[in-house]
C-alpha cells in the first residue's frame, strides 16, 4: 500500500485523523443560543455549509494566507452563518474560535492509534498536514494518539491553503525529502489527493464512507486505516 520509497507518511487532519466533537452544527447551535434565540440545527449547517464553501473554496486557494487572513475567514464564516445577527464577528466568533481550539473539542477516530503504532514500527516519519491554524498545533501535542506524530503542518504557517500548489511544495521543503518519498493520507480526492499527486507525493485516498469503487481510481483507496499497513 505505501510505497517502497516512502520515508514520510502524512495524514490531513479532519475527517482523516480527527473529527470535530460535538459536531459543527451542534457546536454552532449550542455556542449561537447563547446570543441568539430559536436557532435551527438545520438552517444553521445549511448556511455553515454554503458560506465555507465559498470563503475556503478552490479559486480563493490561489490566494497566499496567514495566521491573520485564517482568524479573518473564519470571522466571515461565522458572520455568514448567523447573518441576523449583527455582532457574529465579536464575542460570539471568538467563543466558537476558543471552543474549536481546545482538543477536547475534537475526537480522534478509533483506527488512527493502531495505524500509527504500526507506521512508526515500520520506522516512517509521521506527519499531520491539514489547511488549518496554529490552533492544530496544541490540538495535536494535548492528545495522547496525534501527539506522537514528528511533524505538523498547517495551512497558515505554510502561507497557502490545499489544493494550492503552495502547500505541498512547503512541506516537501520544510522535510528536505525528494516529493517521491511522502505520502499523504486524506479524505477529500480535491483538496488532498490530486494536491499530493501533483507535488509528485504519493496519495491514498480514505474512503470511510465508502462511496467510491477502487477499481475506477488512478490512485489507491482505502476505507480505513485499519488497511494502511
Amino acid at each position: 500500500m505505501i510505497g517502497n520509497s516512502i520515508e514520510v507518511v502524512l495524514f490531513d487532519a479532519v475527517g482523516t485523523v480527527m473529527y470535530p466533537q460535538p459536531g459543527i452544527a451542534e457546536a454552532y447551535v449550542e455556542i449561537g443560543s447563547r446570543y441568539i434565540e430559536d436557532l435551527s440545527t438545520e438552517k444553521v449547517l445549511a448556511r455553515f455549509k454554503t458560506v465555507f464553501a465559498s470563503i475556503f473554496s478552490a479559486e480563493n486557494a490561489s490566494q497566499p494566507v496567514t495566521e491573520a487572513s485564517t482568524v479573518d475567514a473564519w470571522r466571515r464564516v461565522v458572520q455568514g452563518t448567523f447573518p441576523d445577527y449583527d455582532d457574529a464577528g465579536g464575542e460570539l466568533f471568538q467563543q466558537l474560535w476558543d471552543h474549536f481550539a481546545a482538543s477536547s473539542s475534537w475526537g480522534v477516530y478509533e483506527d488512527v492509534a493502531g495505524c500509527f503504532d504500526r507506521v512508526l514500527a515500520a520506522g516512517y516519519q509521521i506527519g499531520i498536514a491539514s489547511n488549518f491554524d496554529s490552533r492544530l498545533e496544541k490540538i495535536v501535542e494535548n492528545d495522547p494518539v496525534l501527539s506522537q506524530a514528528h511533524h505538523v503542518f498547517h495551512s497558515a504557517q505554510l502561507g497557502w491553503n490545499k489544493p494550492a500548489s503552495g502547500f505541498c511544495d512547503g512541506i516537501t521543503n520544510c522535510l528536505g525529502v525528494a516529493a517521491s518519498n511522502i505520502v499523504l493520507i486524506g479524505d477529500r480526492i480535491d483538496n488532498d489527493i490530486q494536491p499530493a499527486l501533483a507535488a509528485g507525493w504519493q496519495g491514498i485516498w480514505l474512503d470511510r464512507d465508502e462511496v467510491g469503487s477502487a477499481e475506477s481510481l488512478p490512485f489507491q483507496r482505502i476505507s480505513g486505516l485499519g488497511e494502511l499497513l
